[in-house]
C-alpha cells in the first residue's frame, strides 16, 4: 500500500515535524522519507528552525534519517512510550556541539542575536537546528507531550487539554468506531 505524503502537520513544532515523518497505518510503521525528492517534498512543507538549503544530496538524506530516528525514540520516550536510550542522546549531541551558538548584544538595548561558530553548510545548520528543537521540547518542564494511539496514526502532539487522547478529532473518530467495531465482534 503507497502512503500518500499530504504533510497534514498538527502542530508547527519543528520537533514534532522532524519525528513525524514516520507514521503508522494500522499498527505497522511507515517511514515517509525514503528518497531525497521525499525529503525536499517535506523540506518545503515543514515547520523549519532555520533556512531551507537550496538543495539536498543523498549524503543530506544519510545524515538526516539518524537525527530523525534518535528524535523519534526520545520524544517517544518523553510522552512515556518507550525508554531513552544513550546512542540517541550522544547522536543528538553530536549534532548540537557540530555548529554550536552563542548569543551575542544585538543592536538595540535588551536584544541579543544568536551567532553559529563556524561556517556551516545549509543542511548541516538546519540538523543542528532540528536537534536544538527537540533538545528544548526535552528540557522544558512540560507533561504535554503525547503520542496519539488511535489505530492508524502514532503521530506526536503536545496536548491542547489535560484529557486529551488523540491527535485531532479525525484520530478521535478512528478510535470510537475501532472500539465500537470490537465491542460488536
Amino acid at each position: 500500500m503507497a502512503i500518500e505524503l499530504t504533510w497534514a502537520w498538527l502542530e508547527g513544532y519543528p520537533s514534532l515535524d522532524l519525528a513525524n515523518t514516520v507514521i503508522r497505518r494500522g499498527w505497522t510503521e511507515h517511514e515517509l522519507i525514503t528518497s531525497t525528492a521525499d525529503l525536499e517534498s517535506w523540506l518545503d512543507a515543514a515547520a523549519l528552525p532555520a533556512a531551507r538549503p537550496p538543495v539536498v544530496t543523498d549524503d543530506d538524506l544519510h545524515a538526516f534519517l539518524p537525527l530523525r530516528d534518535a528524535a523519534l525514540r526520545l520524544l517517544r520516550a518523553a510522552a512515556g512510550h518507550g525508554a531513552r536510550h544513550r546512542a540517541d542522546v550522544q547522536t543528538l549531541n553530536e549534532h548540537l556541539t557540530r555548529f554550536p551558538e552563542v548569543l551575542i548584544l544585538g543592536d538595540h538595548p535588551g536584544t541579543a542575536v544568536s551567532h553559529v561558530i563556524g561556517s556551516p553548510a545549509p543542511f548541516a545548520l538546519l540538523l543542528t537546528k532540528l536537534a536544538a528543537a527537540v533538545r528544548d521540547v526535552l528540557i522544558e518542564d512540560r507533561d504535554d507531550l503525547a503520542l496519539c494511539d488511535a489505530p492508524g496514526c502514532g503521530q506526536l502532539f503536545f496536548q491542547r487539554r489535560t484529557n486529551q487522547a488523540w491527535c485531532g478529532p479525525a484520530c478521535g473518530n478512528r478510535a470510537r468506531v475501532a472500539r465500537h467495531h470490537a465491542g460488536h465482534s
